[in-house]
């Protein structure tokens, strides 16, 4: 487990689910050490109608998933993640060994004699359901980065209400396509900030535009995503943004 924690919205099996993942795994994943892939699904006693967790019982999932932190996770044992959906919350984790799985489960969850749940492992040497399940697509981890950015500003004070100069960020893979790219983003309002540069140790090229925005939780990923698409469009990726504190 690393520090690097986050969550995102999705659909899973064509419902609405809350996924939690430990960012910072992906860097050593797989762990040739934990070649199984474990799971407890808790169905949750008071999921709101949509399936996802409720606040009267939030105190209590919590509850639980330190405990299974606690009793479960060691050199041996490696927490990856849950998803929350359809009124059930799956935790994962990565194993060494598989057979004392249920058991360990058990007596983890025995506390919470009230919930039901199940358990059980499976084969996953490459950590396919960490990577390919839980791990969020380009765009989500965008709108990850986008909520950390706010989230820096409010705590300099920021009160995410005022318009600014926002300043974007993008990697082309060469000059042609770096011009297509500010073609497609300049109708739009974003205006080249200085020529684009290459830049040797990425062997691509650095774009950096500019508009002004708010940079609210409520806006940004509106305000993110043209570029991103753009970008992706064009053979290149996105690569954030950044503006002055408005207190």
């Amino acid at each position: 487990m690393t520090d690097d924690w986050d969550f995102y919205s999705a659909r899973v099996d064509g419902k609405p689910a809350s996924l939690y993942v430990d960012l910072g795994a992906e860097a050593s994943a797989p762990v040739a050490a934990l070649p199984h892939m474990a799971y407890l699904r808790l169905r949750m006693r008071h999921p709101r109608d949509d399936g996802l967790s409720s606040q009267a019982e939030f105190d209590q999932l919590i509850a639980i998933e330190d405990r299974l932190q606690a009793s479960l996770c060691d050199d041996r044992t490696a927490y990856v993640g849950r998803n929350t959906s359809d009124g059930c919350r799956d935790f994962y984790f990565y194993i060494a060994a598989p057979d004392t799985w249920a058991a360990r489960a058990a007596a983890a969850m025995k506390p919470f004699g009230d919930y039901e749940f199940q358990s059980g492992a499976r084969d996953d040497p490459a950590w396919s359901t960490y990577r390919t399940f839980l791990l969020p697509d380009d765009w989500e981890r965008e709108r990850i980065q986008n909520r950390r950015v706010c989230e820096q500003l409010e705590e300099h004070g920021d009160t995410l209400s005022a318009p600014r100069e926002i300043d974007h960020w993008a990697w082309l893979p060469d000059a042609a396509s770096a011009a297509a790219f500010i073609d497609a983003v300049r109708p739009l309002g974003f205006l080249p900030k200085d020529e684009p540069t290459h830049v040797e140790e990425r062997d691509a090229m650095s774009v950096h535009v500019a508009r002004v925005d708010v940079p609210s939780h409520q806006g940004i990923d509106e305000v993110t995503r043209p570029l991103f698409e753009a970008a992706k469009r064009h053979g290149g990726e996105y690569d954030g943004w950044g503006c002055s504190v408005a207190a």
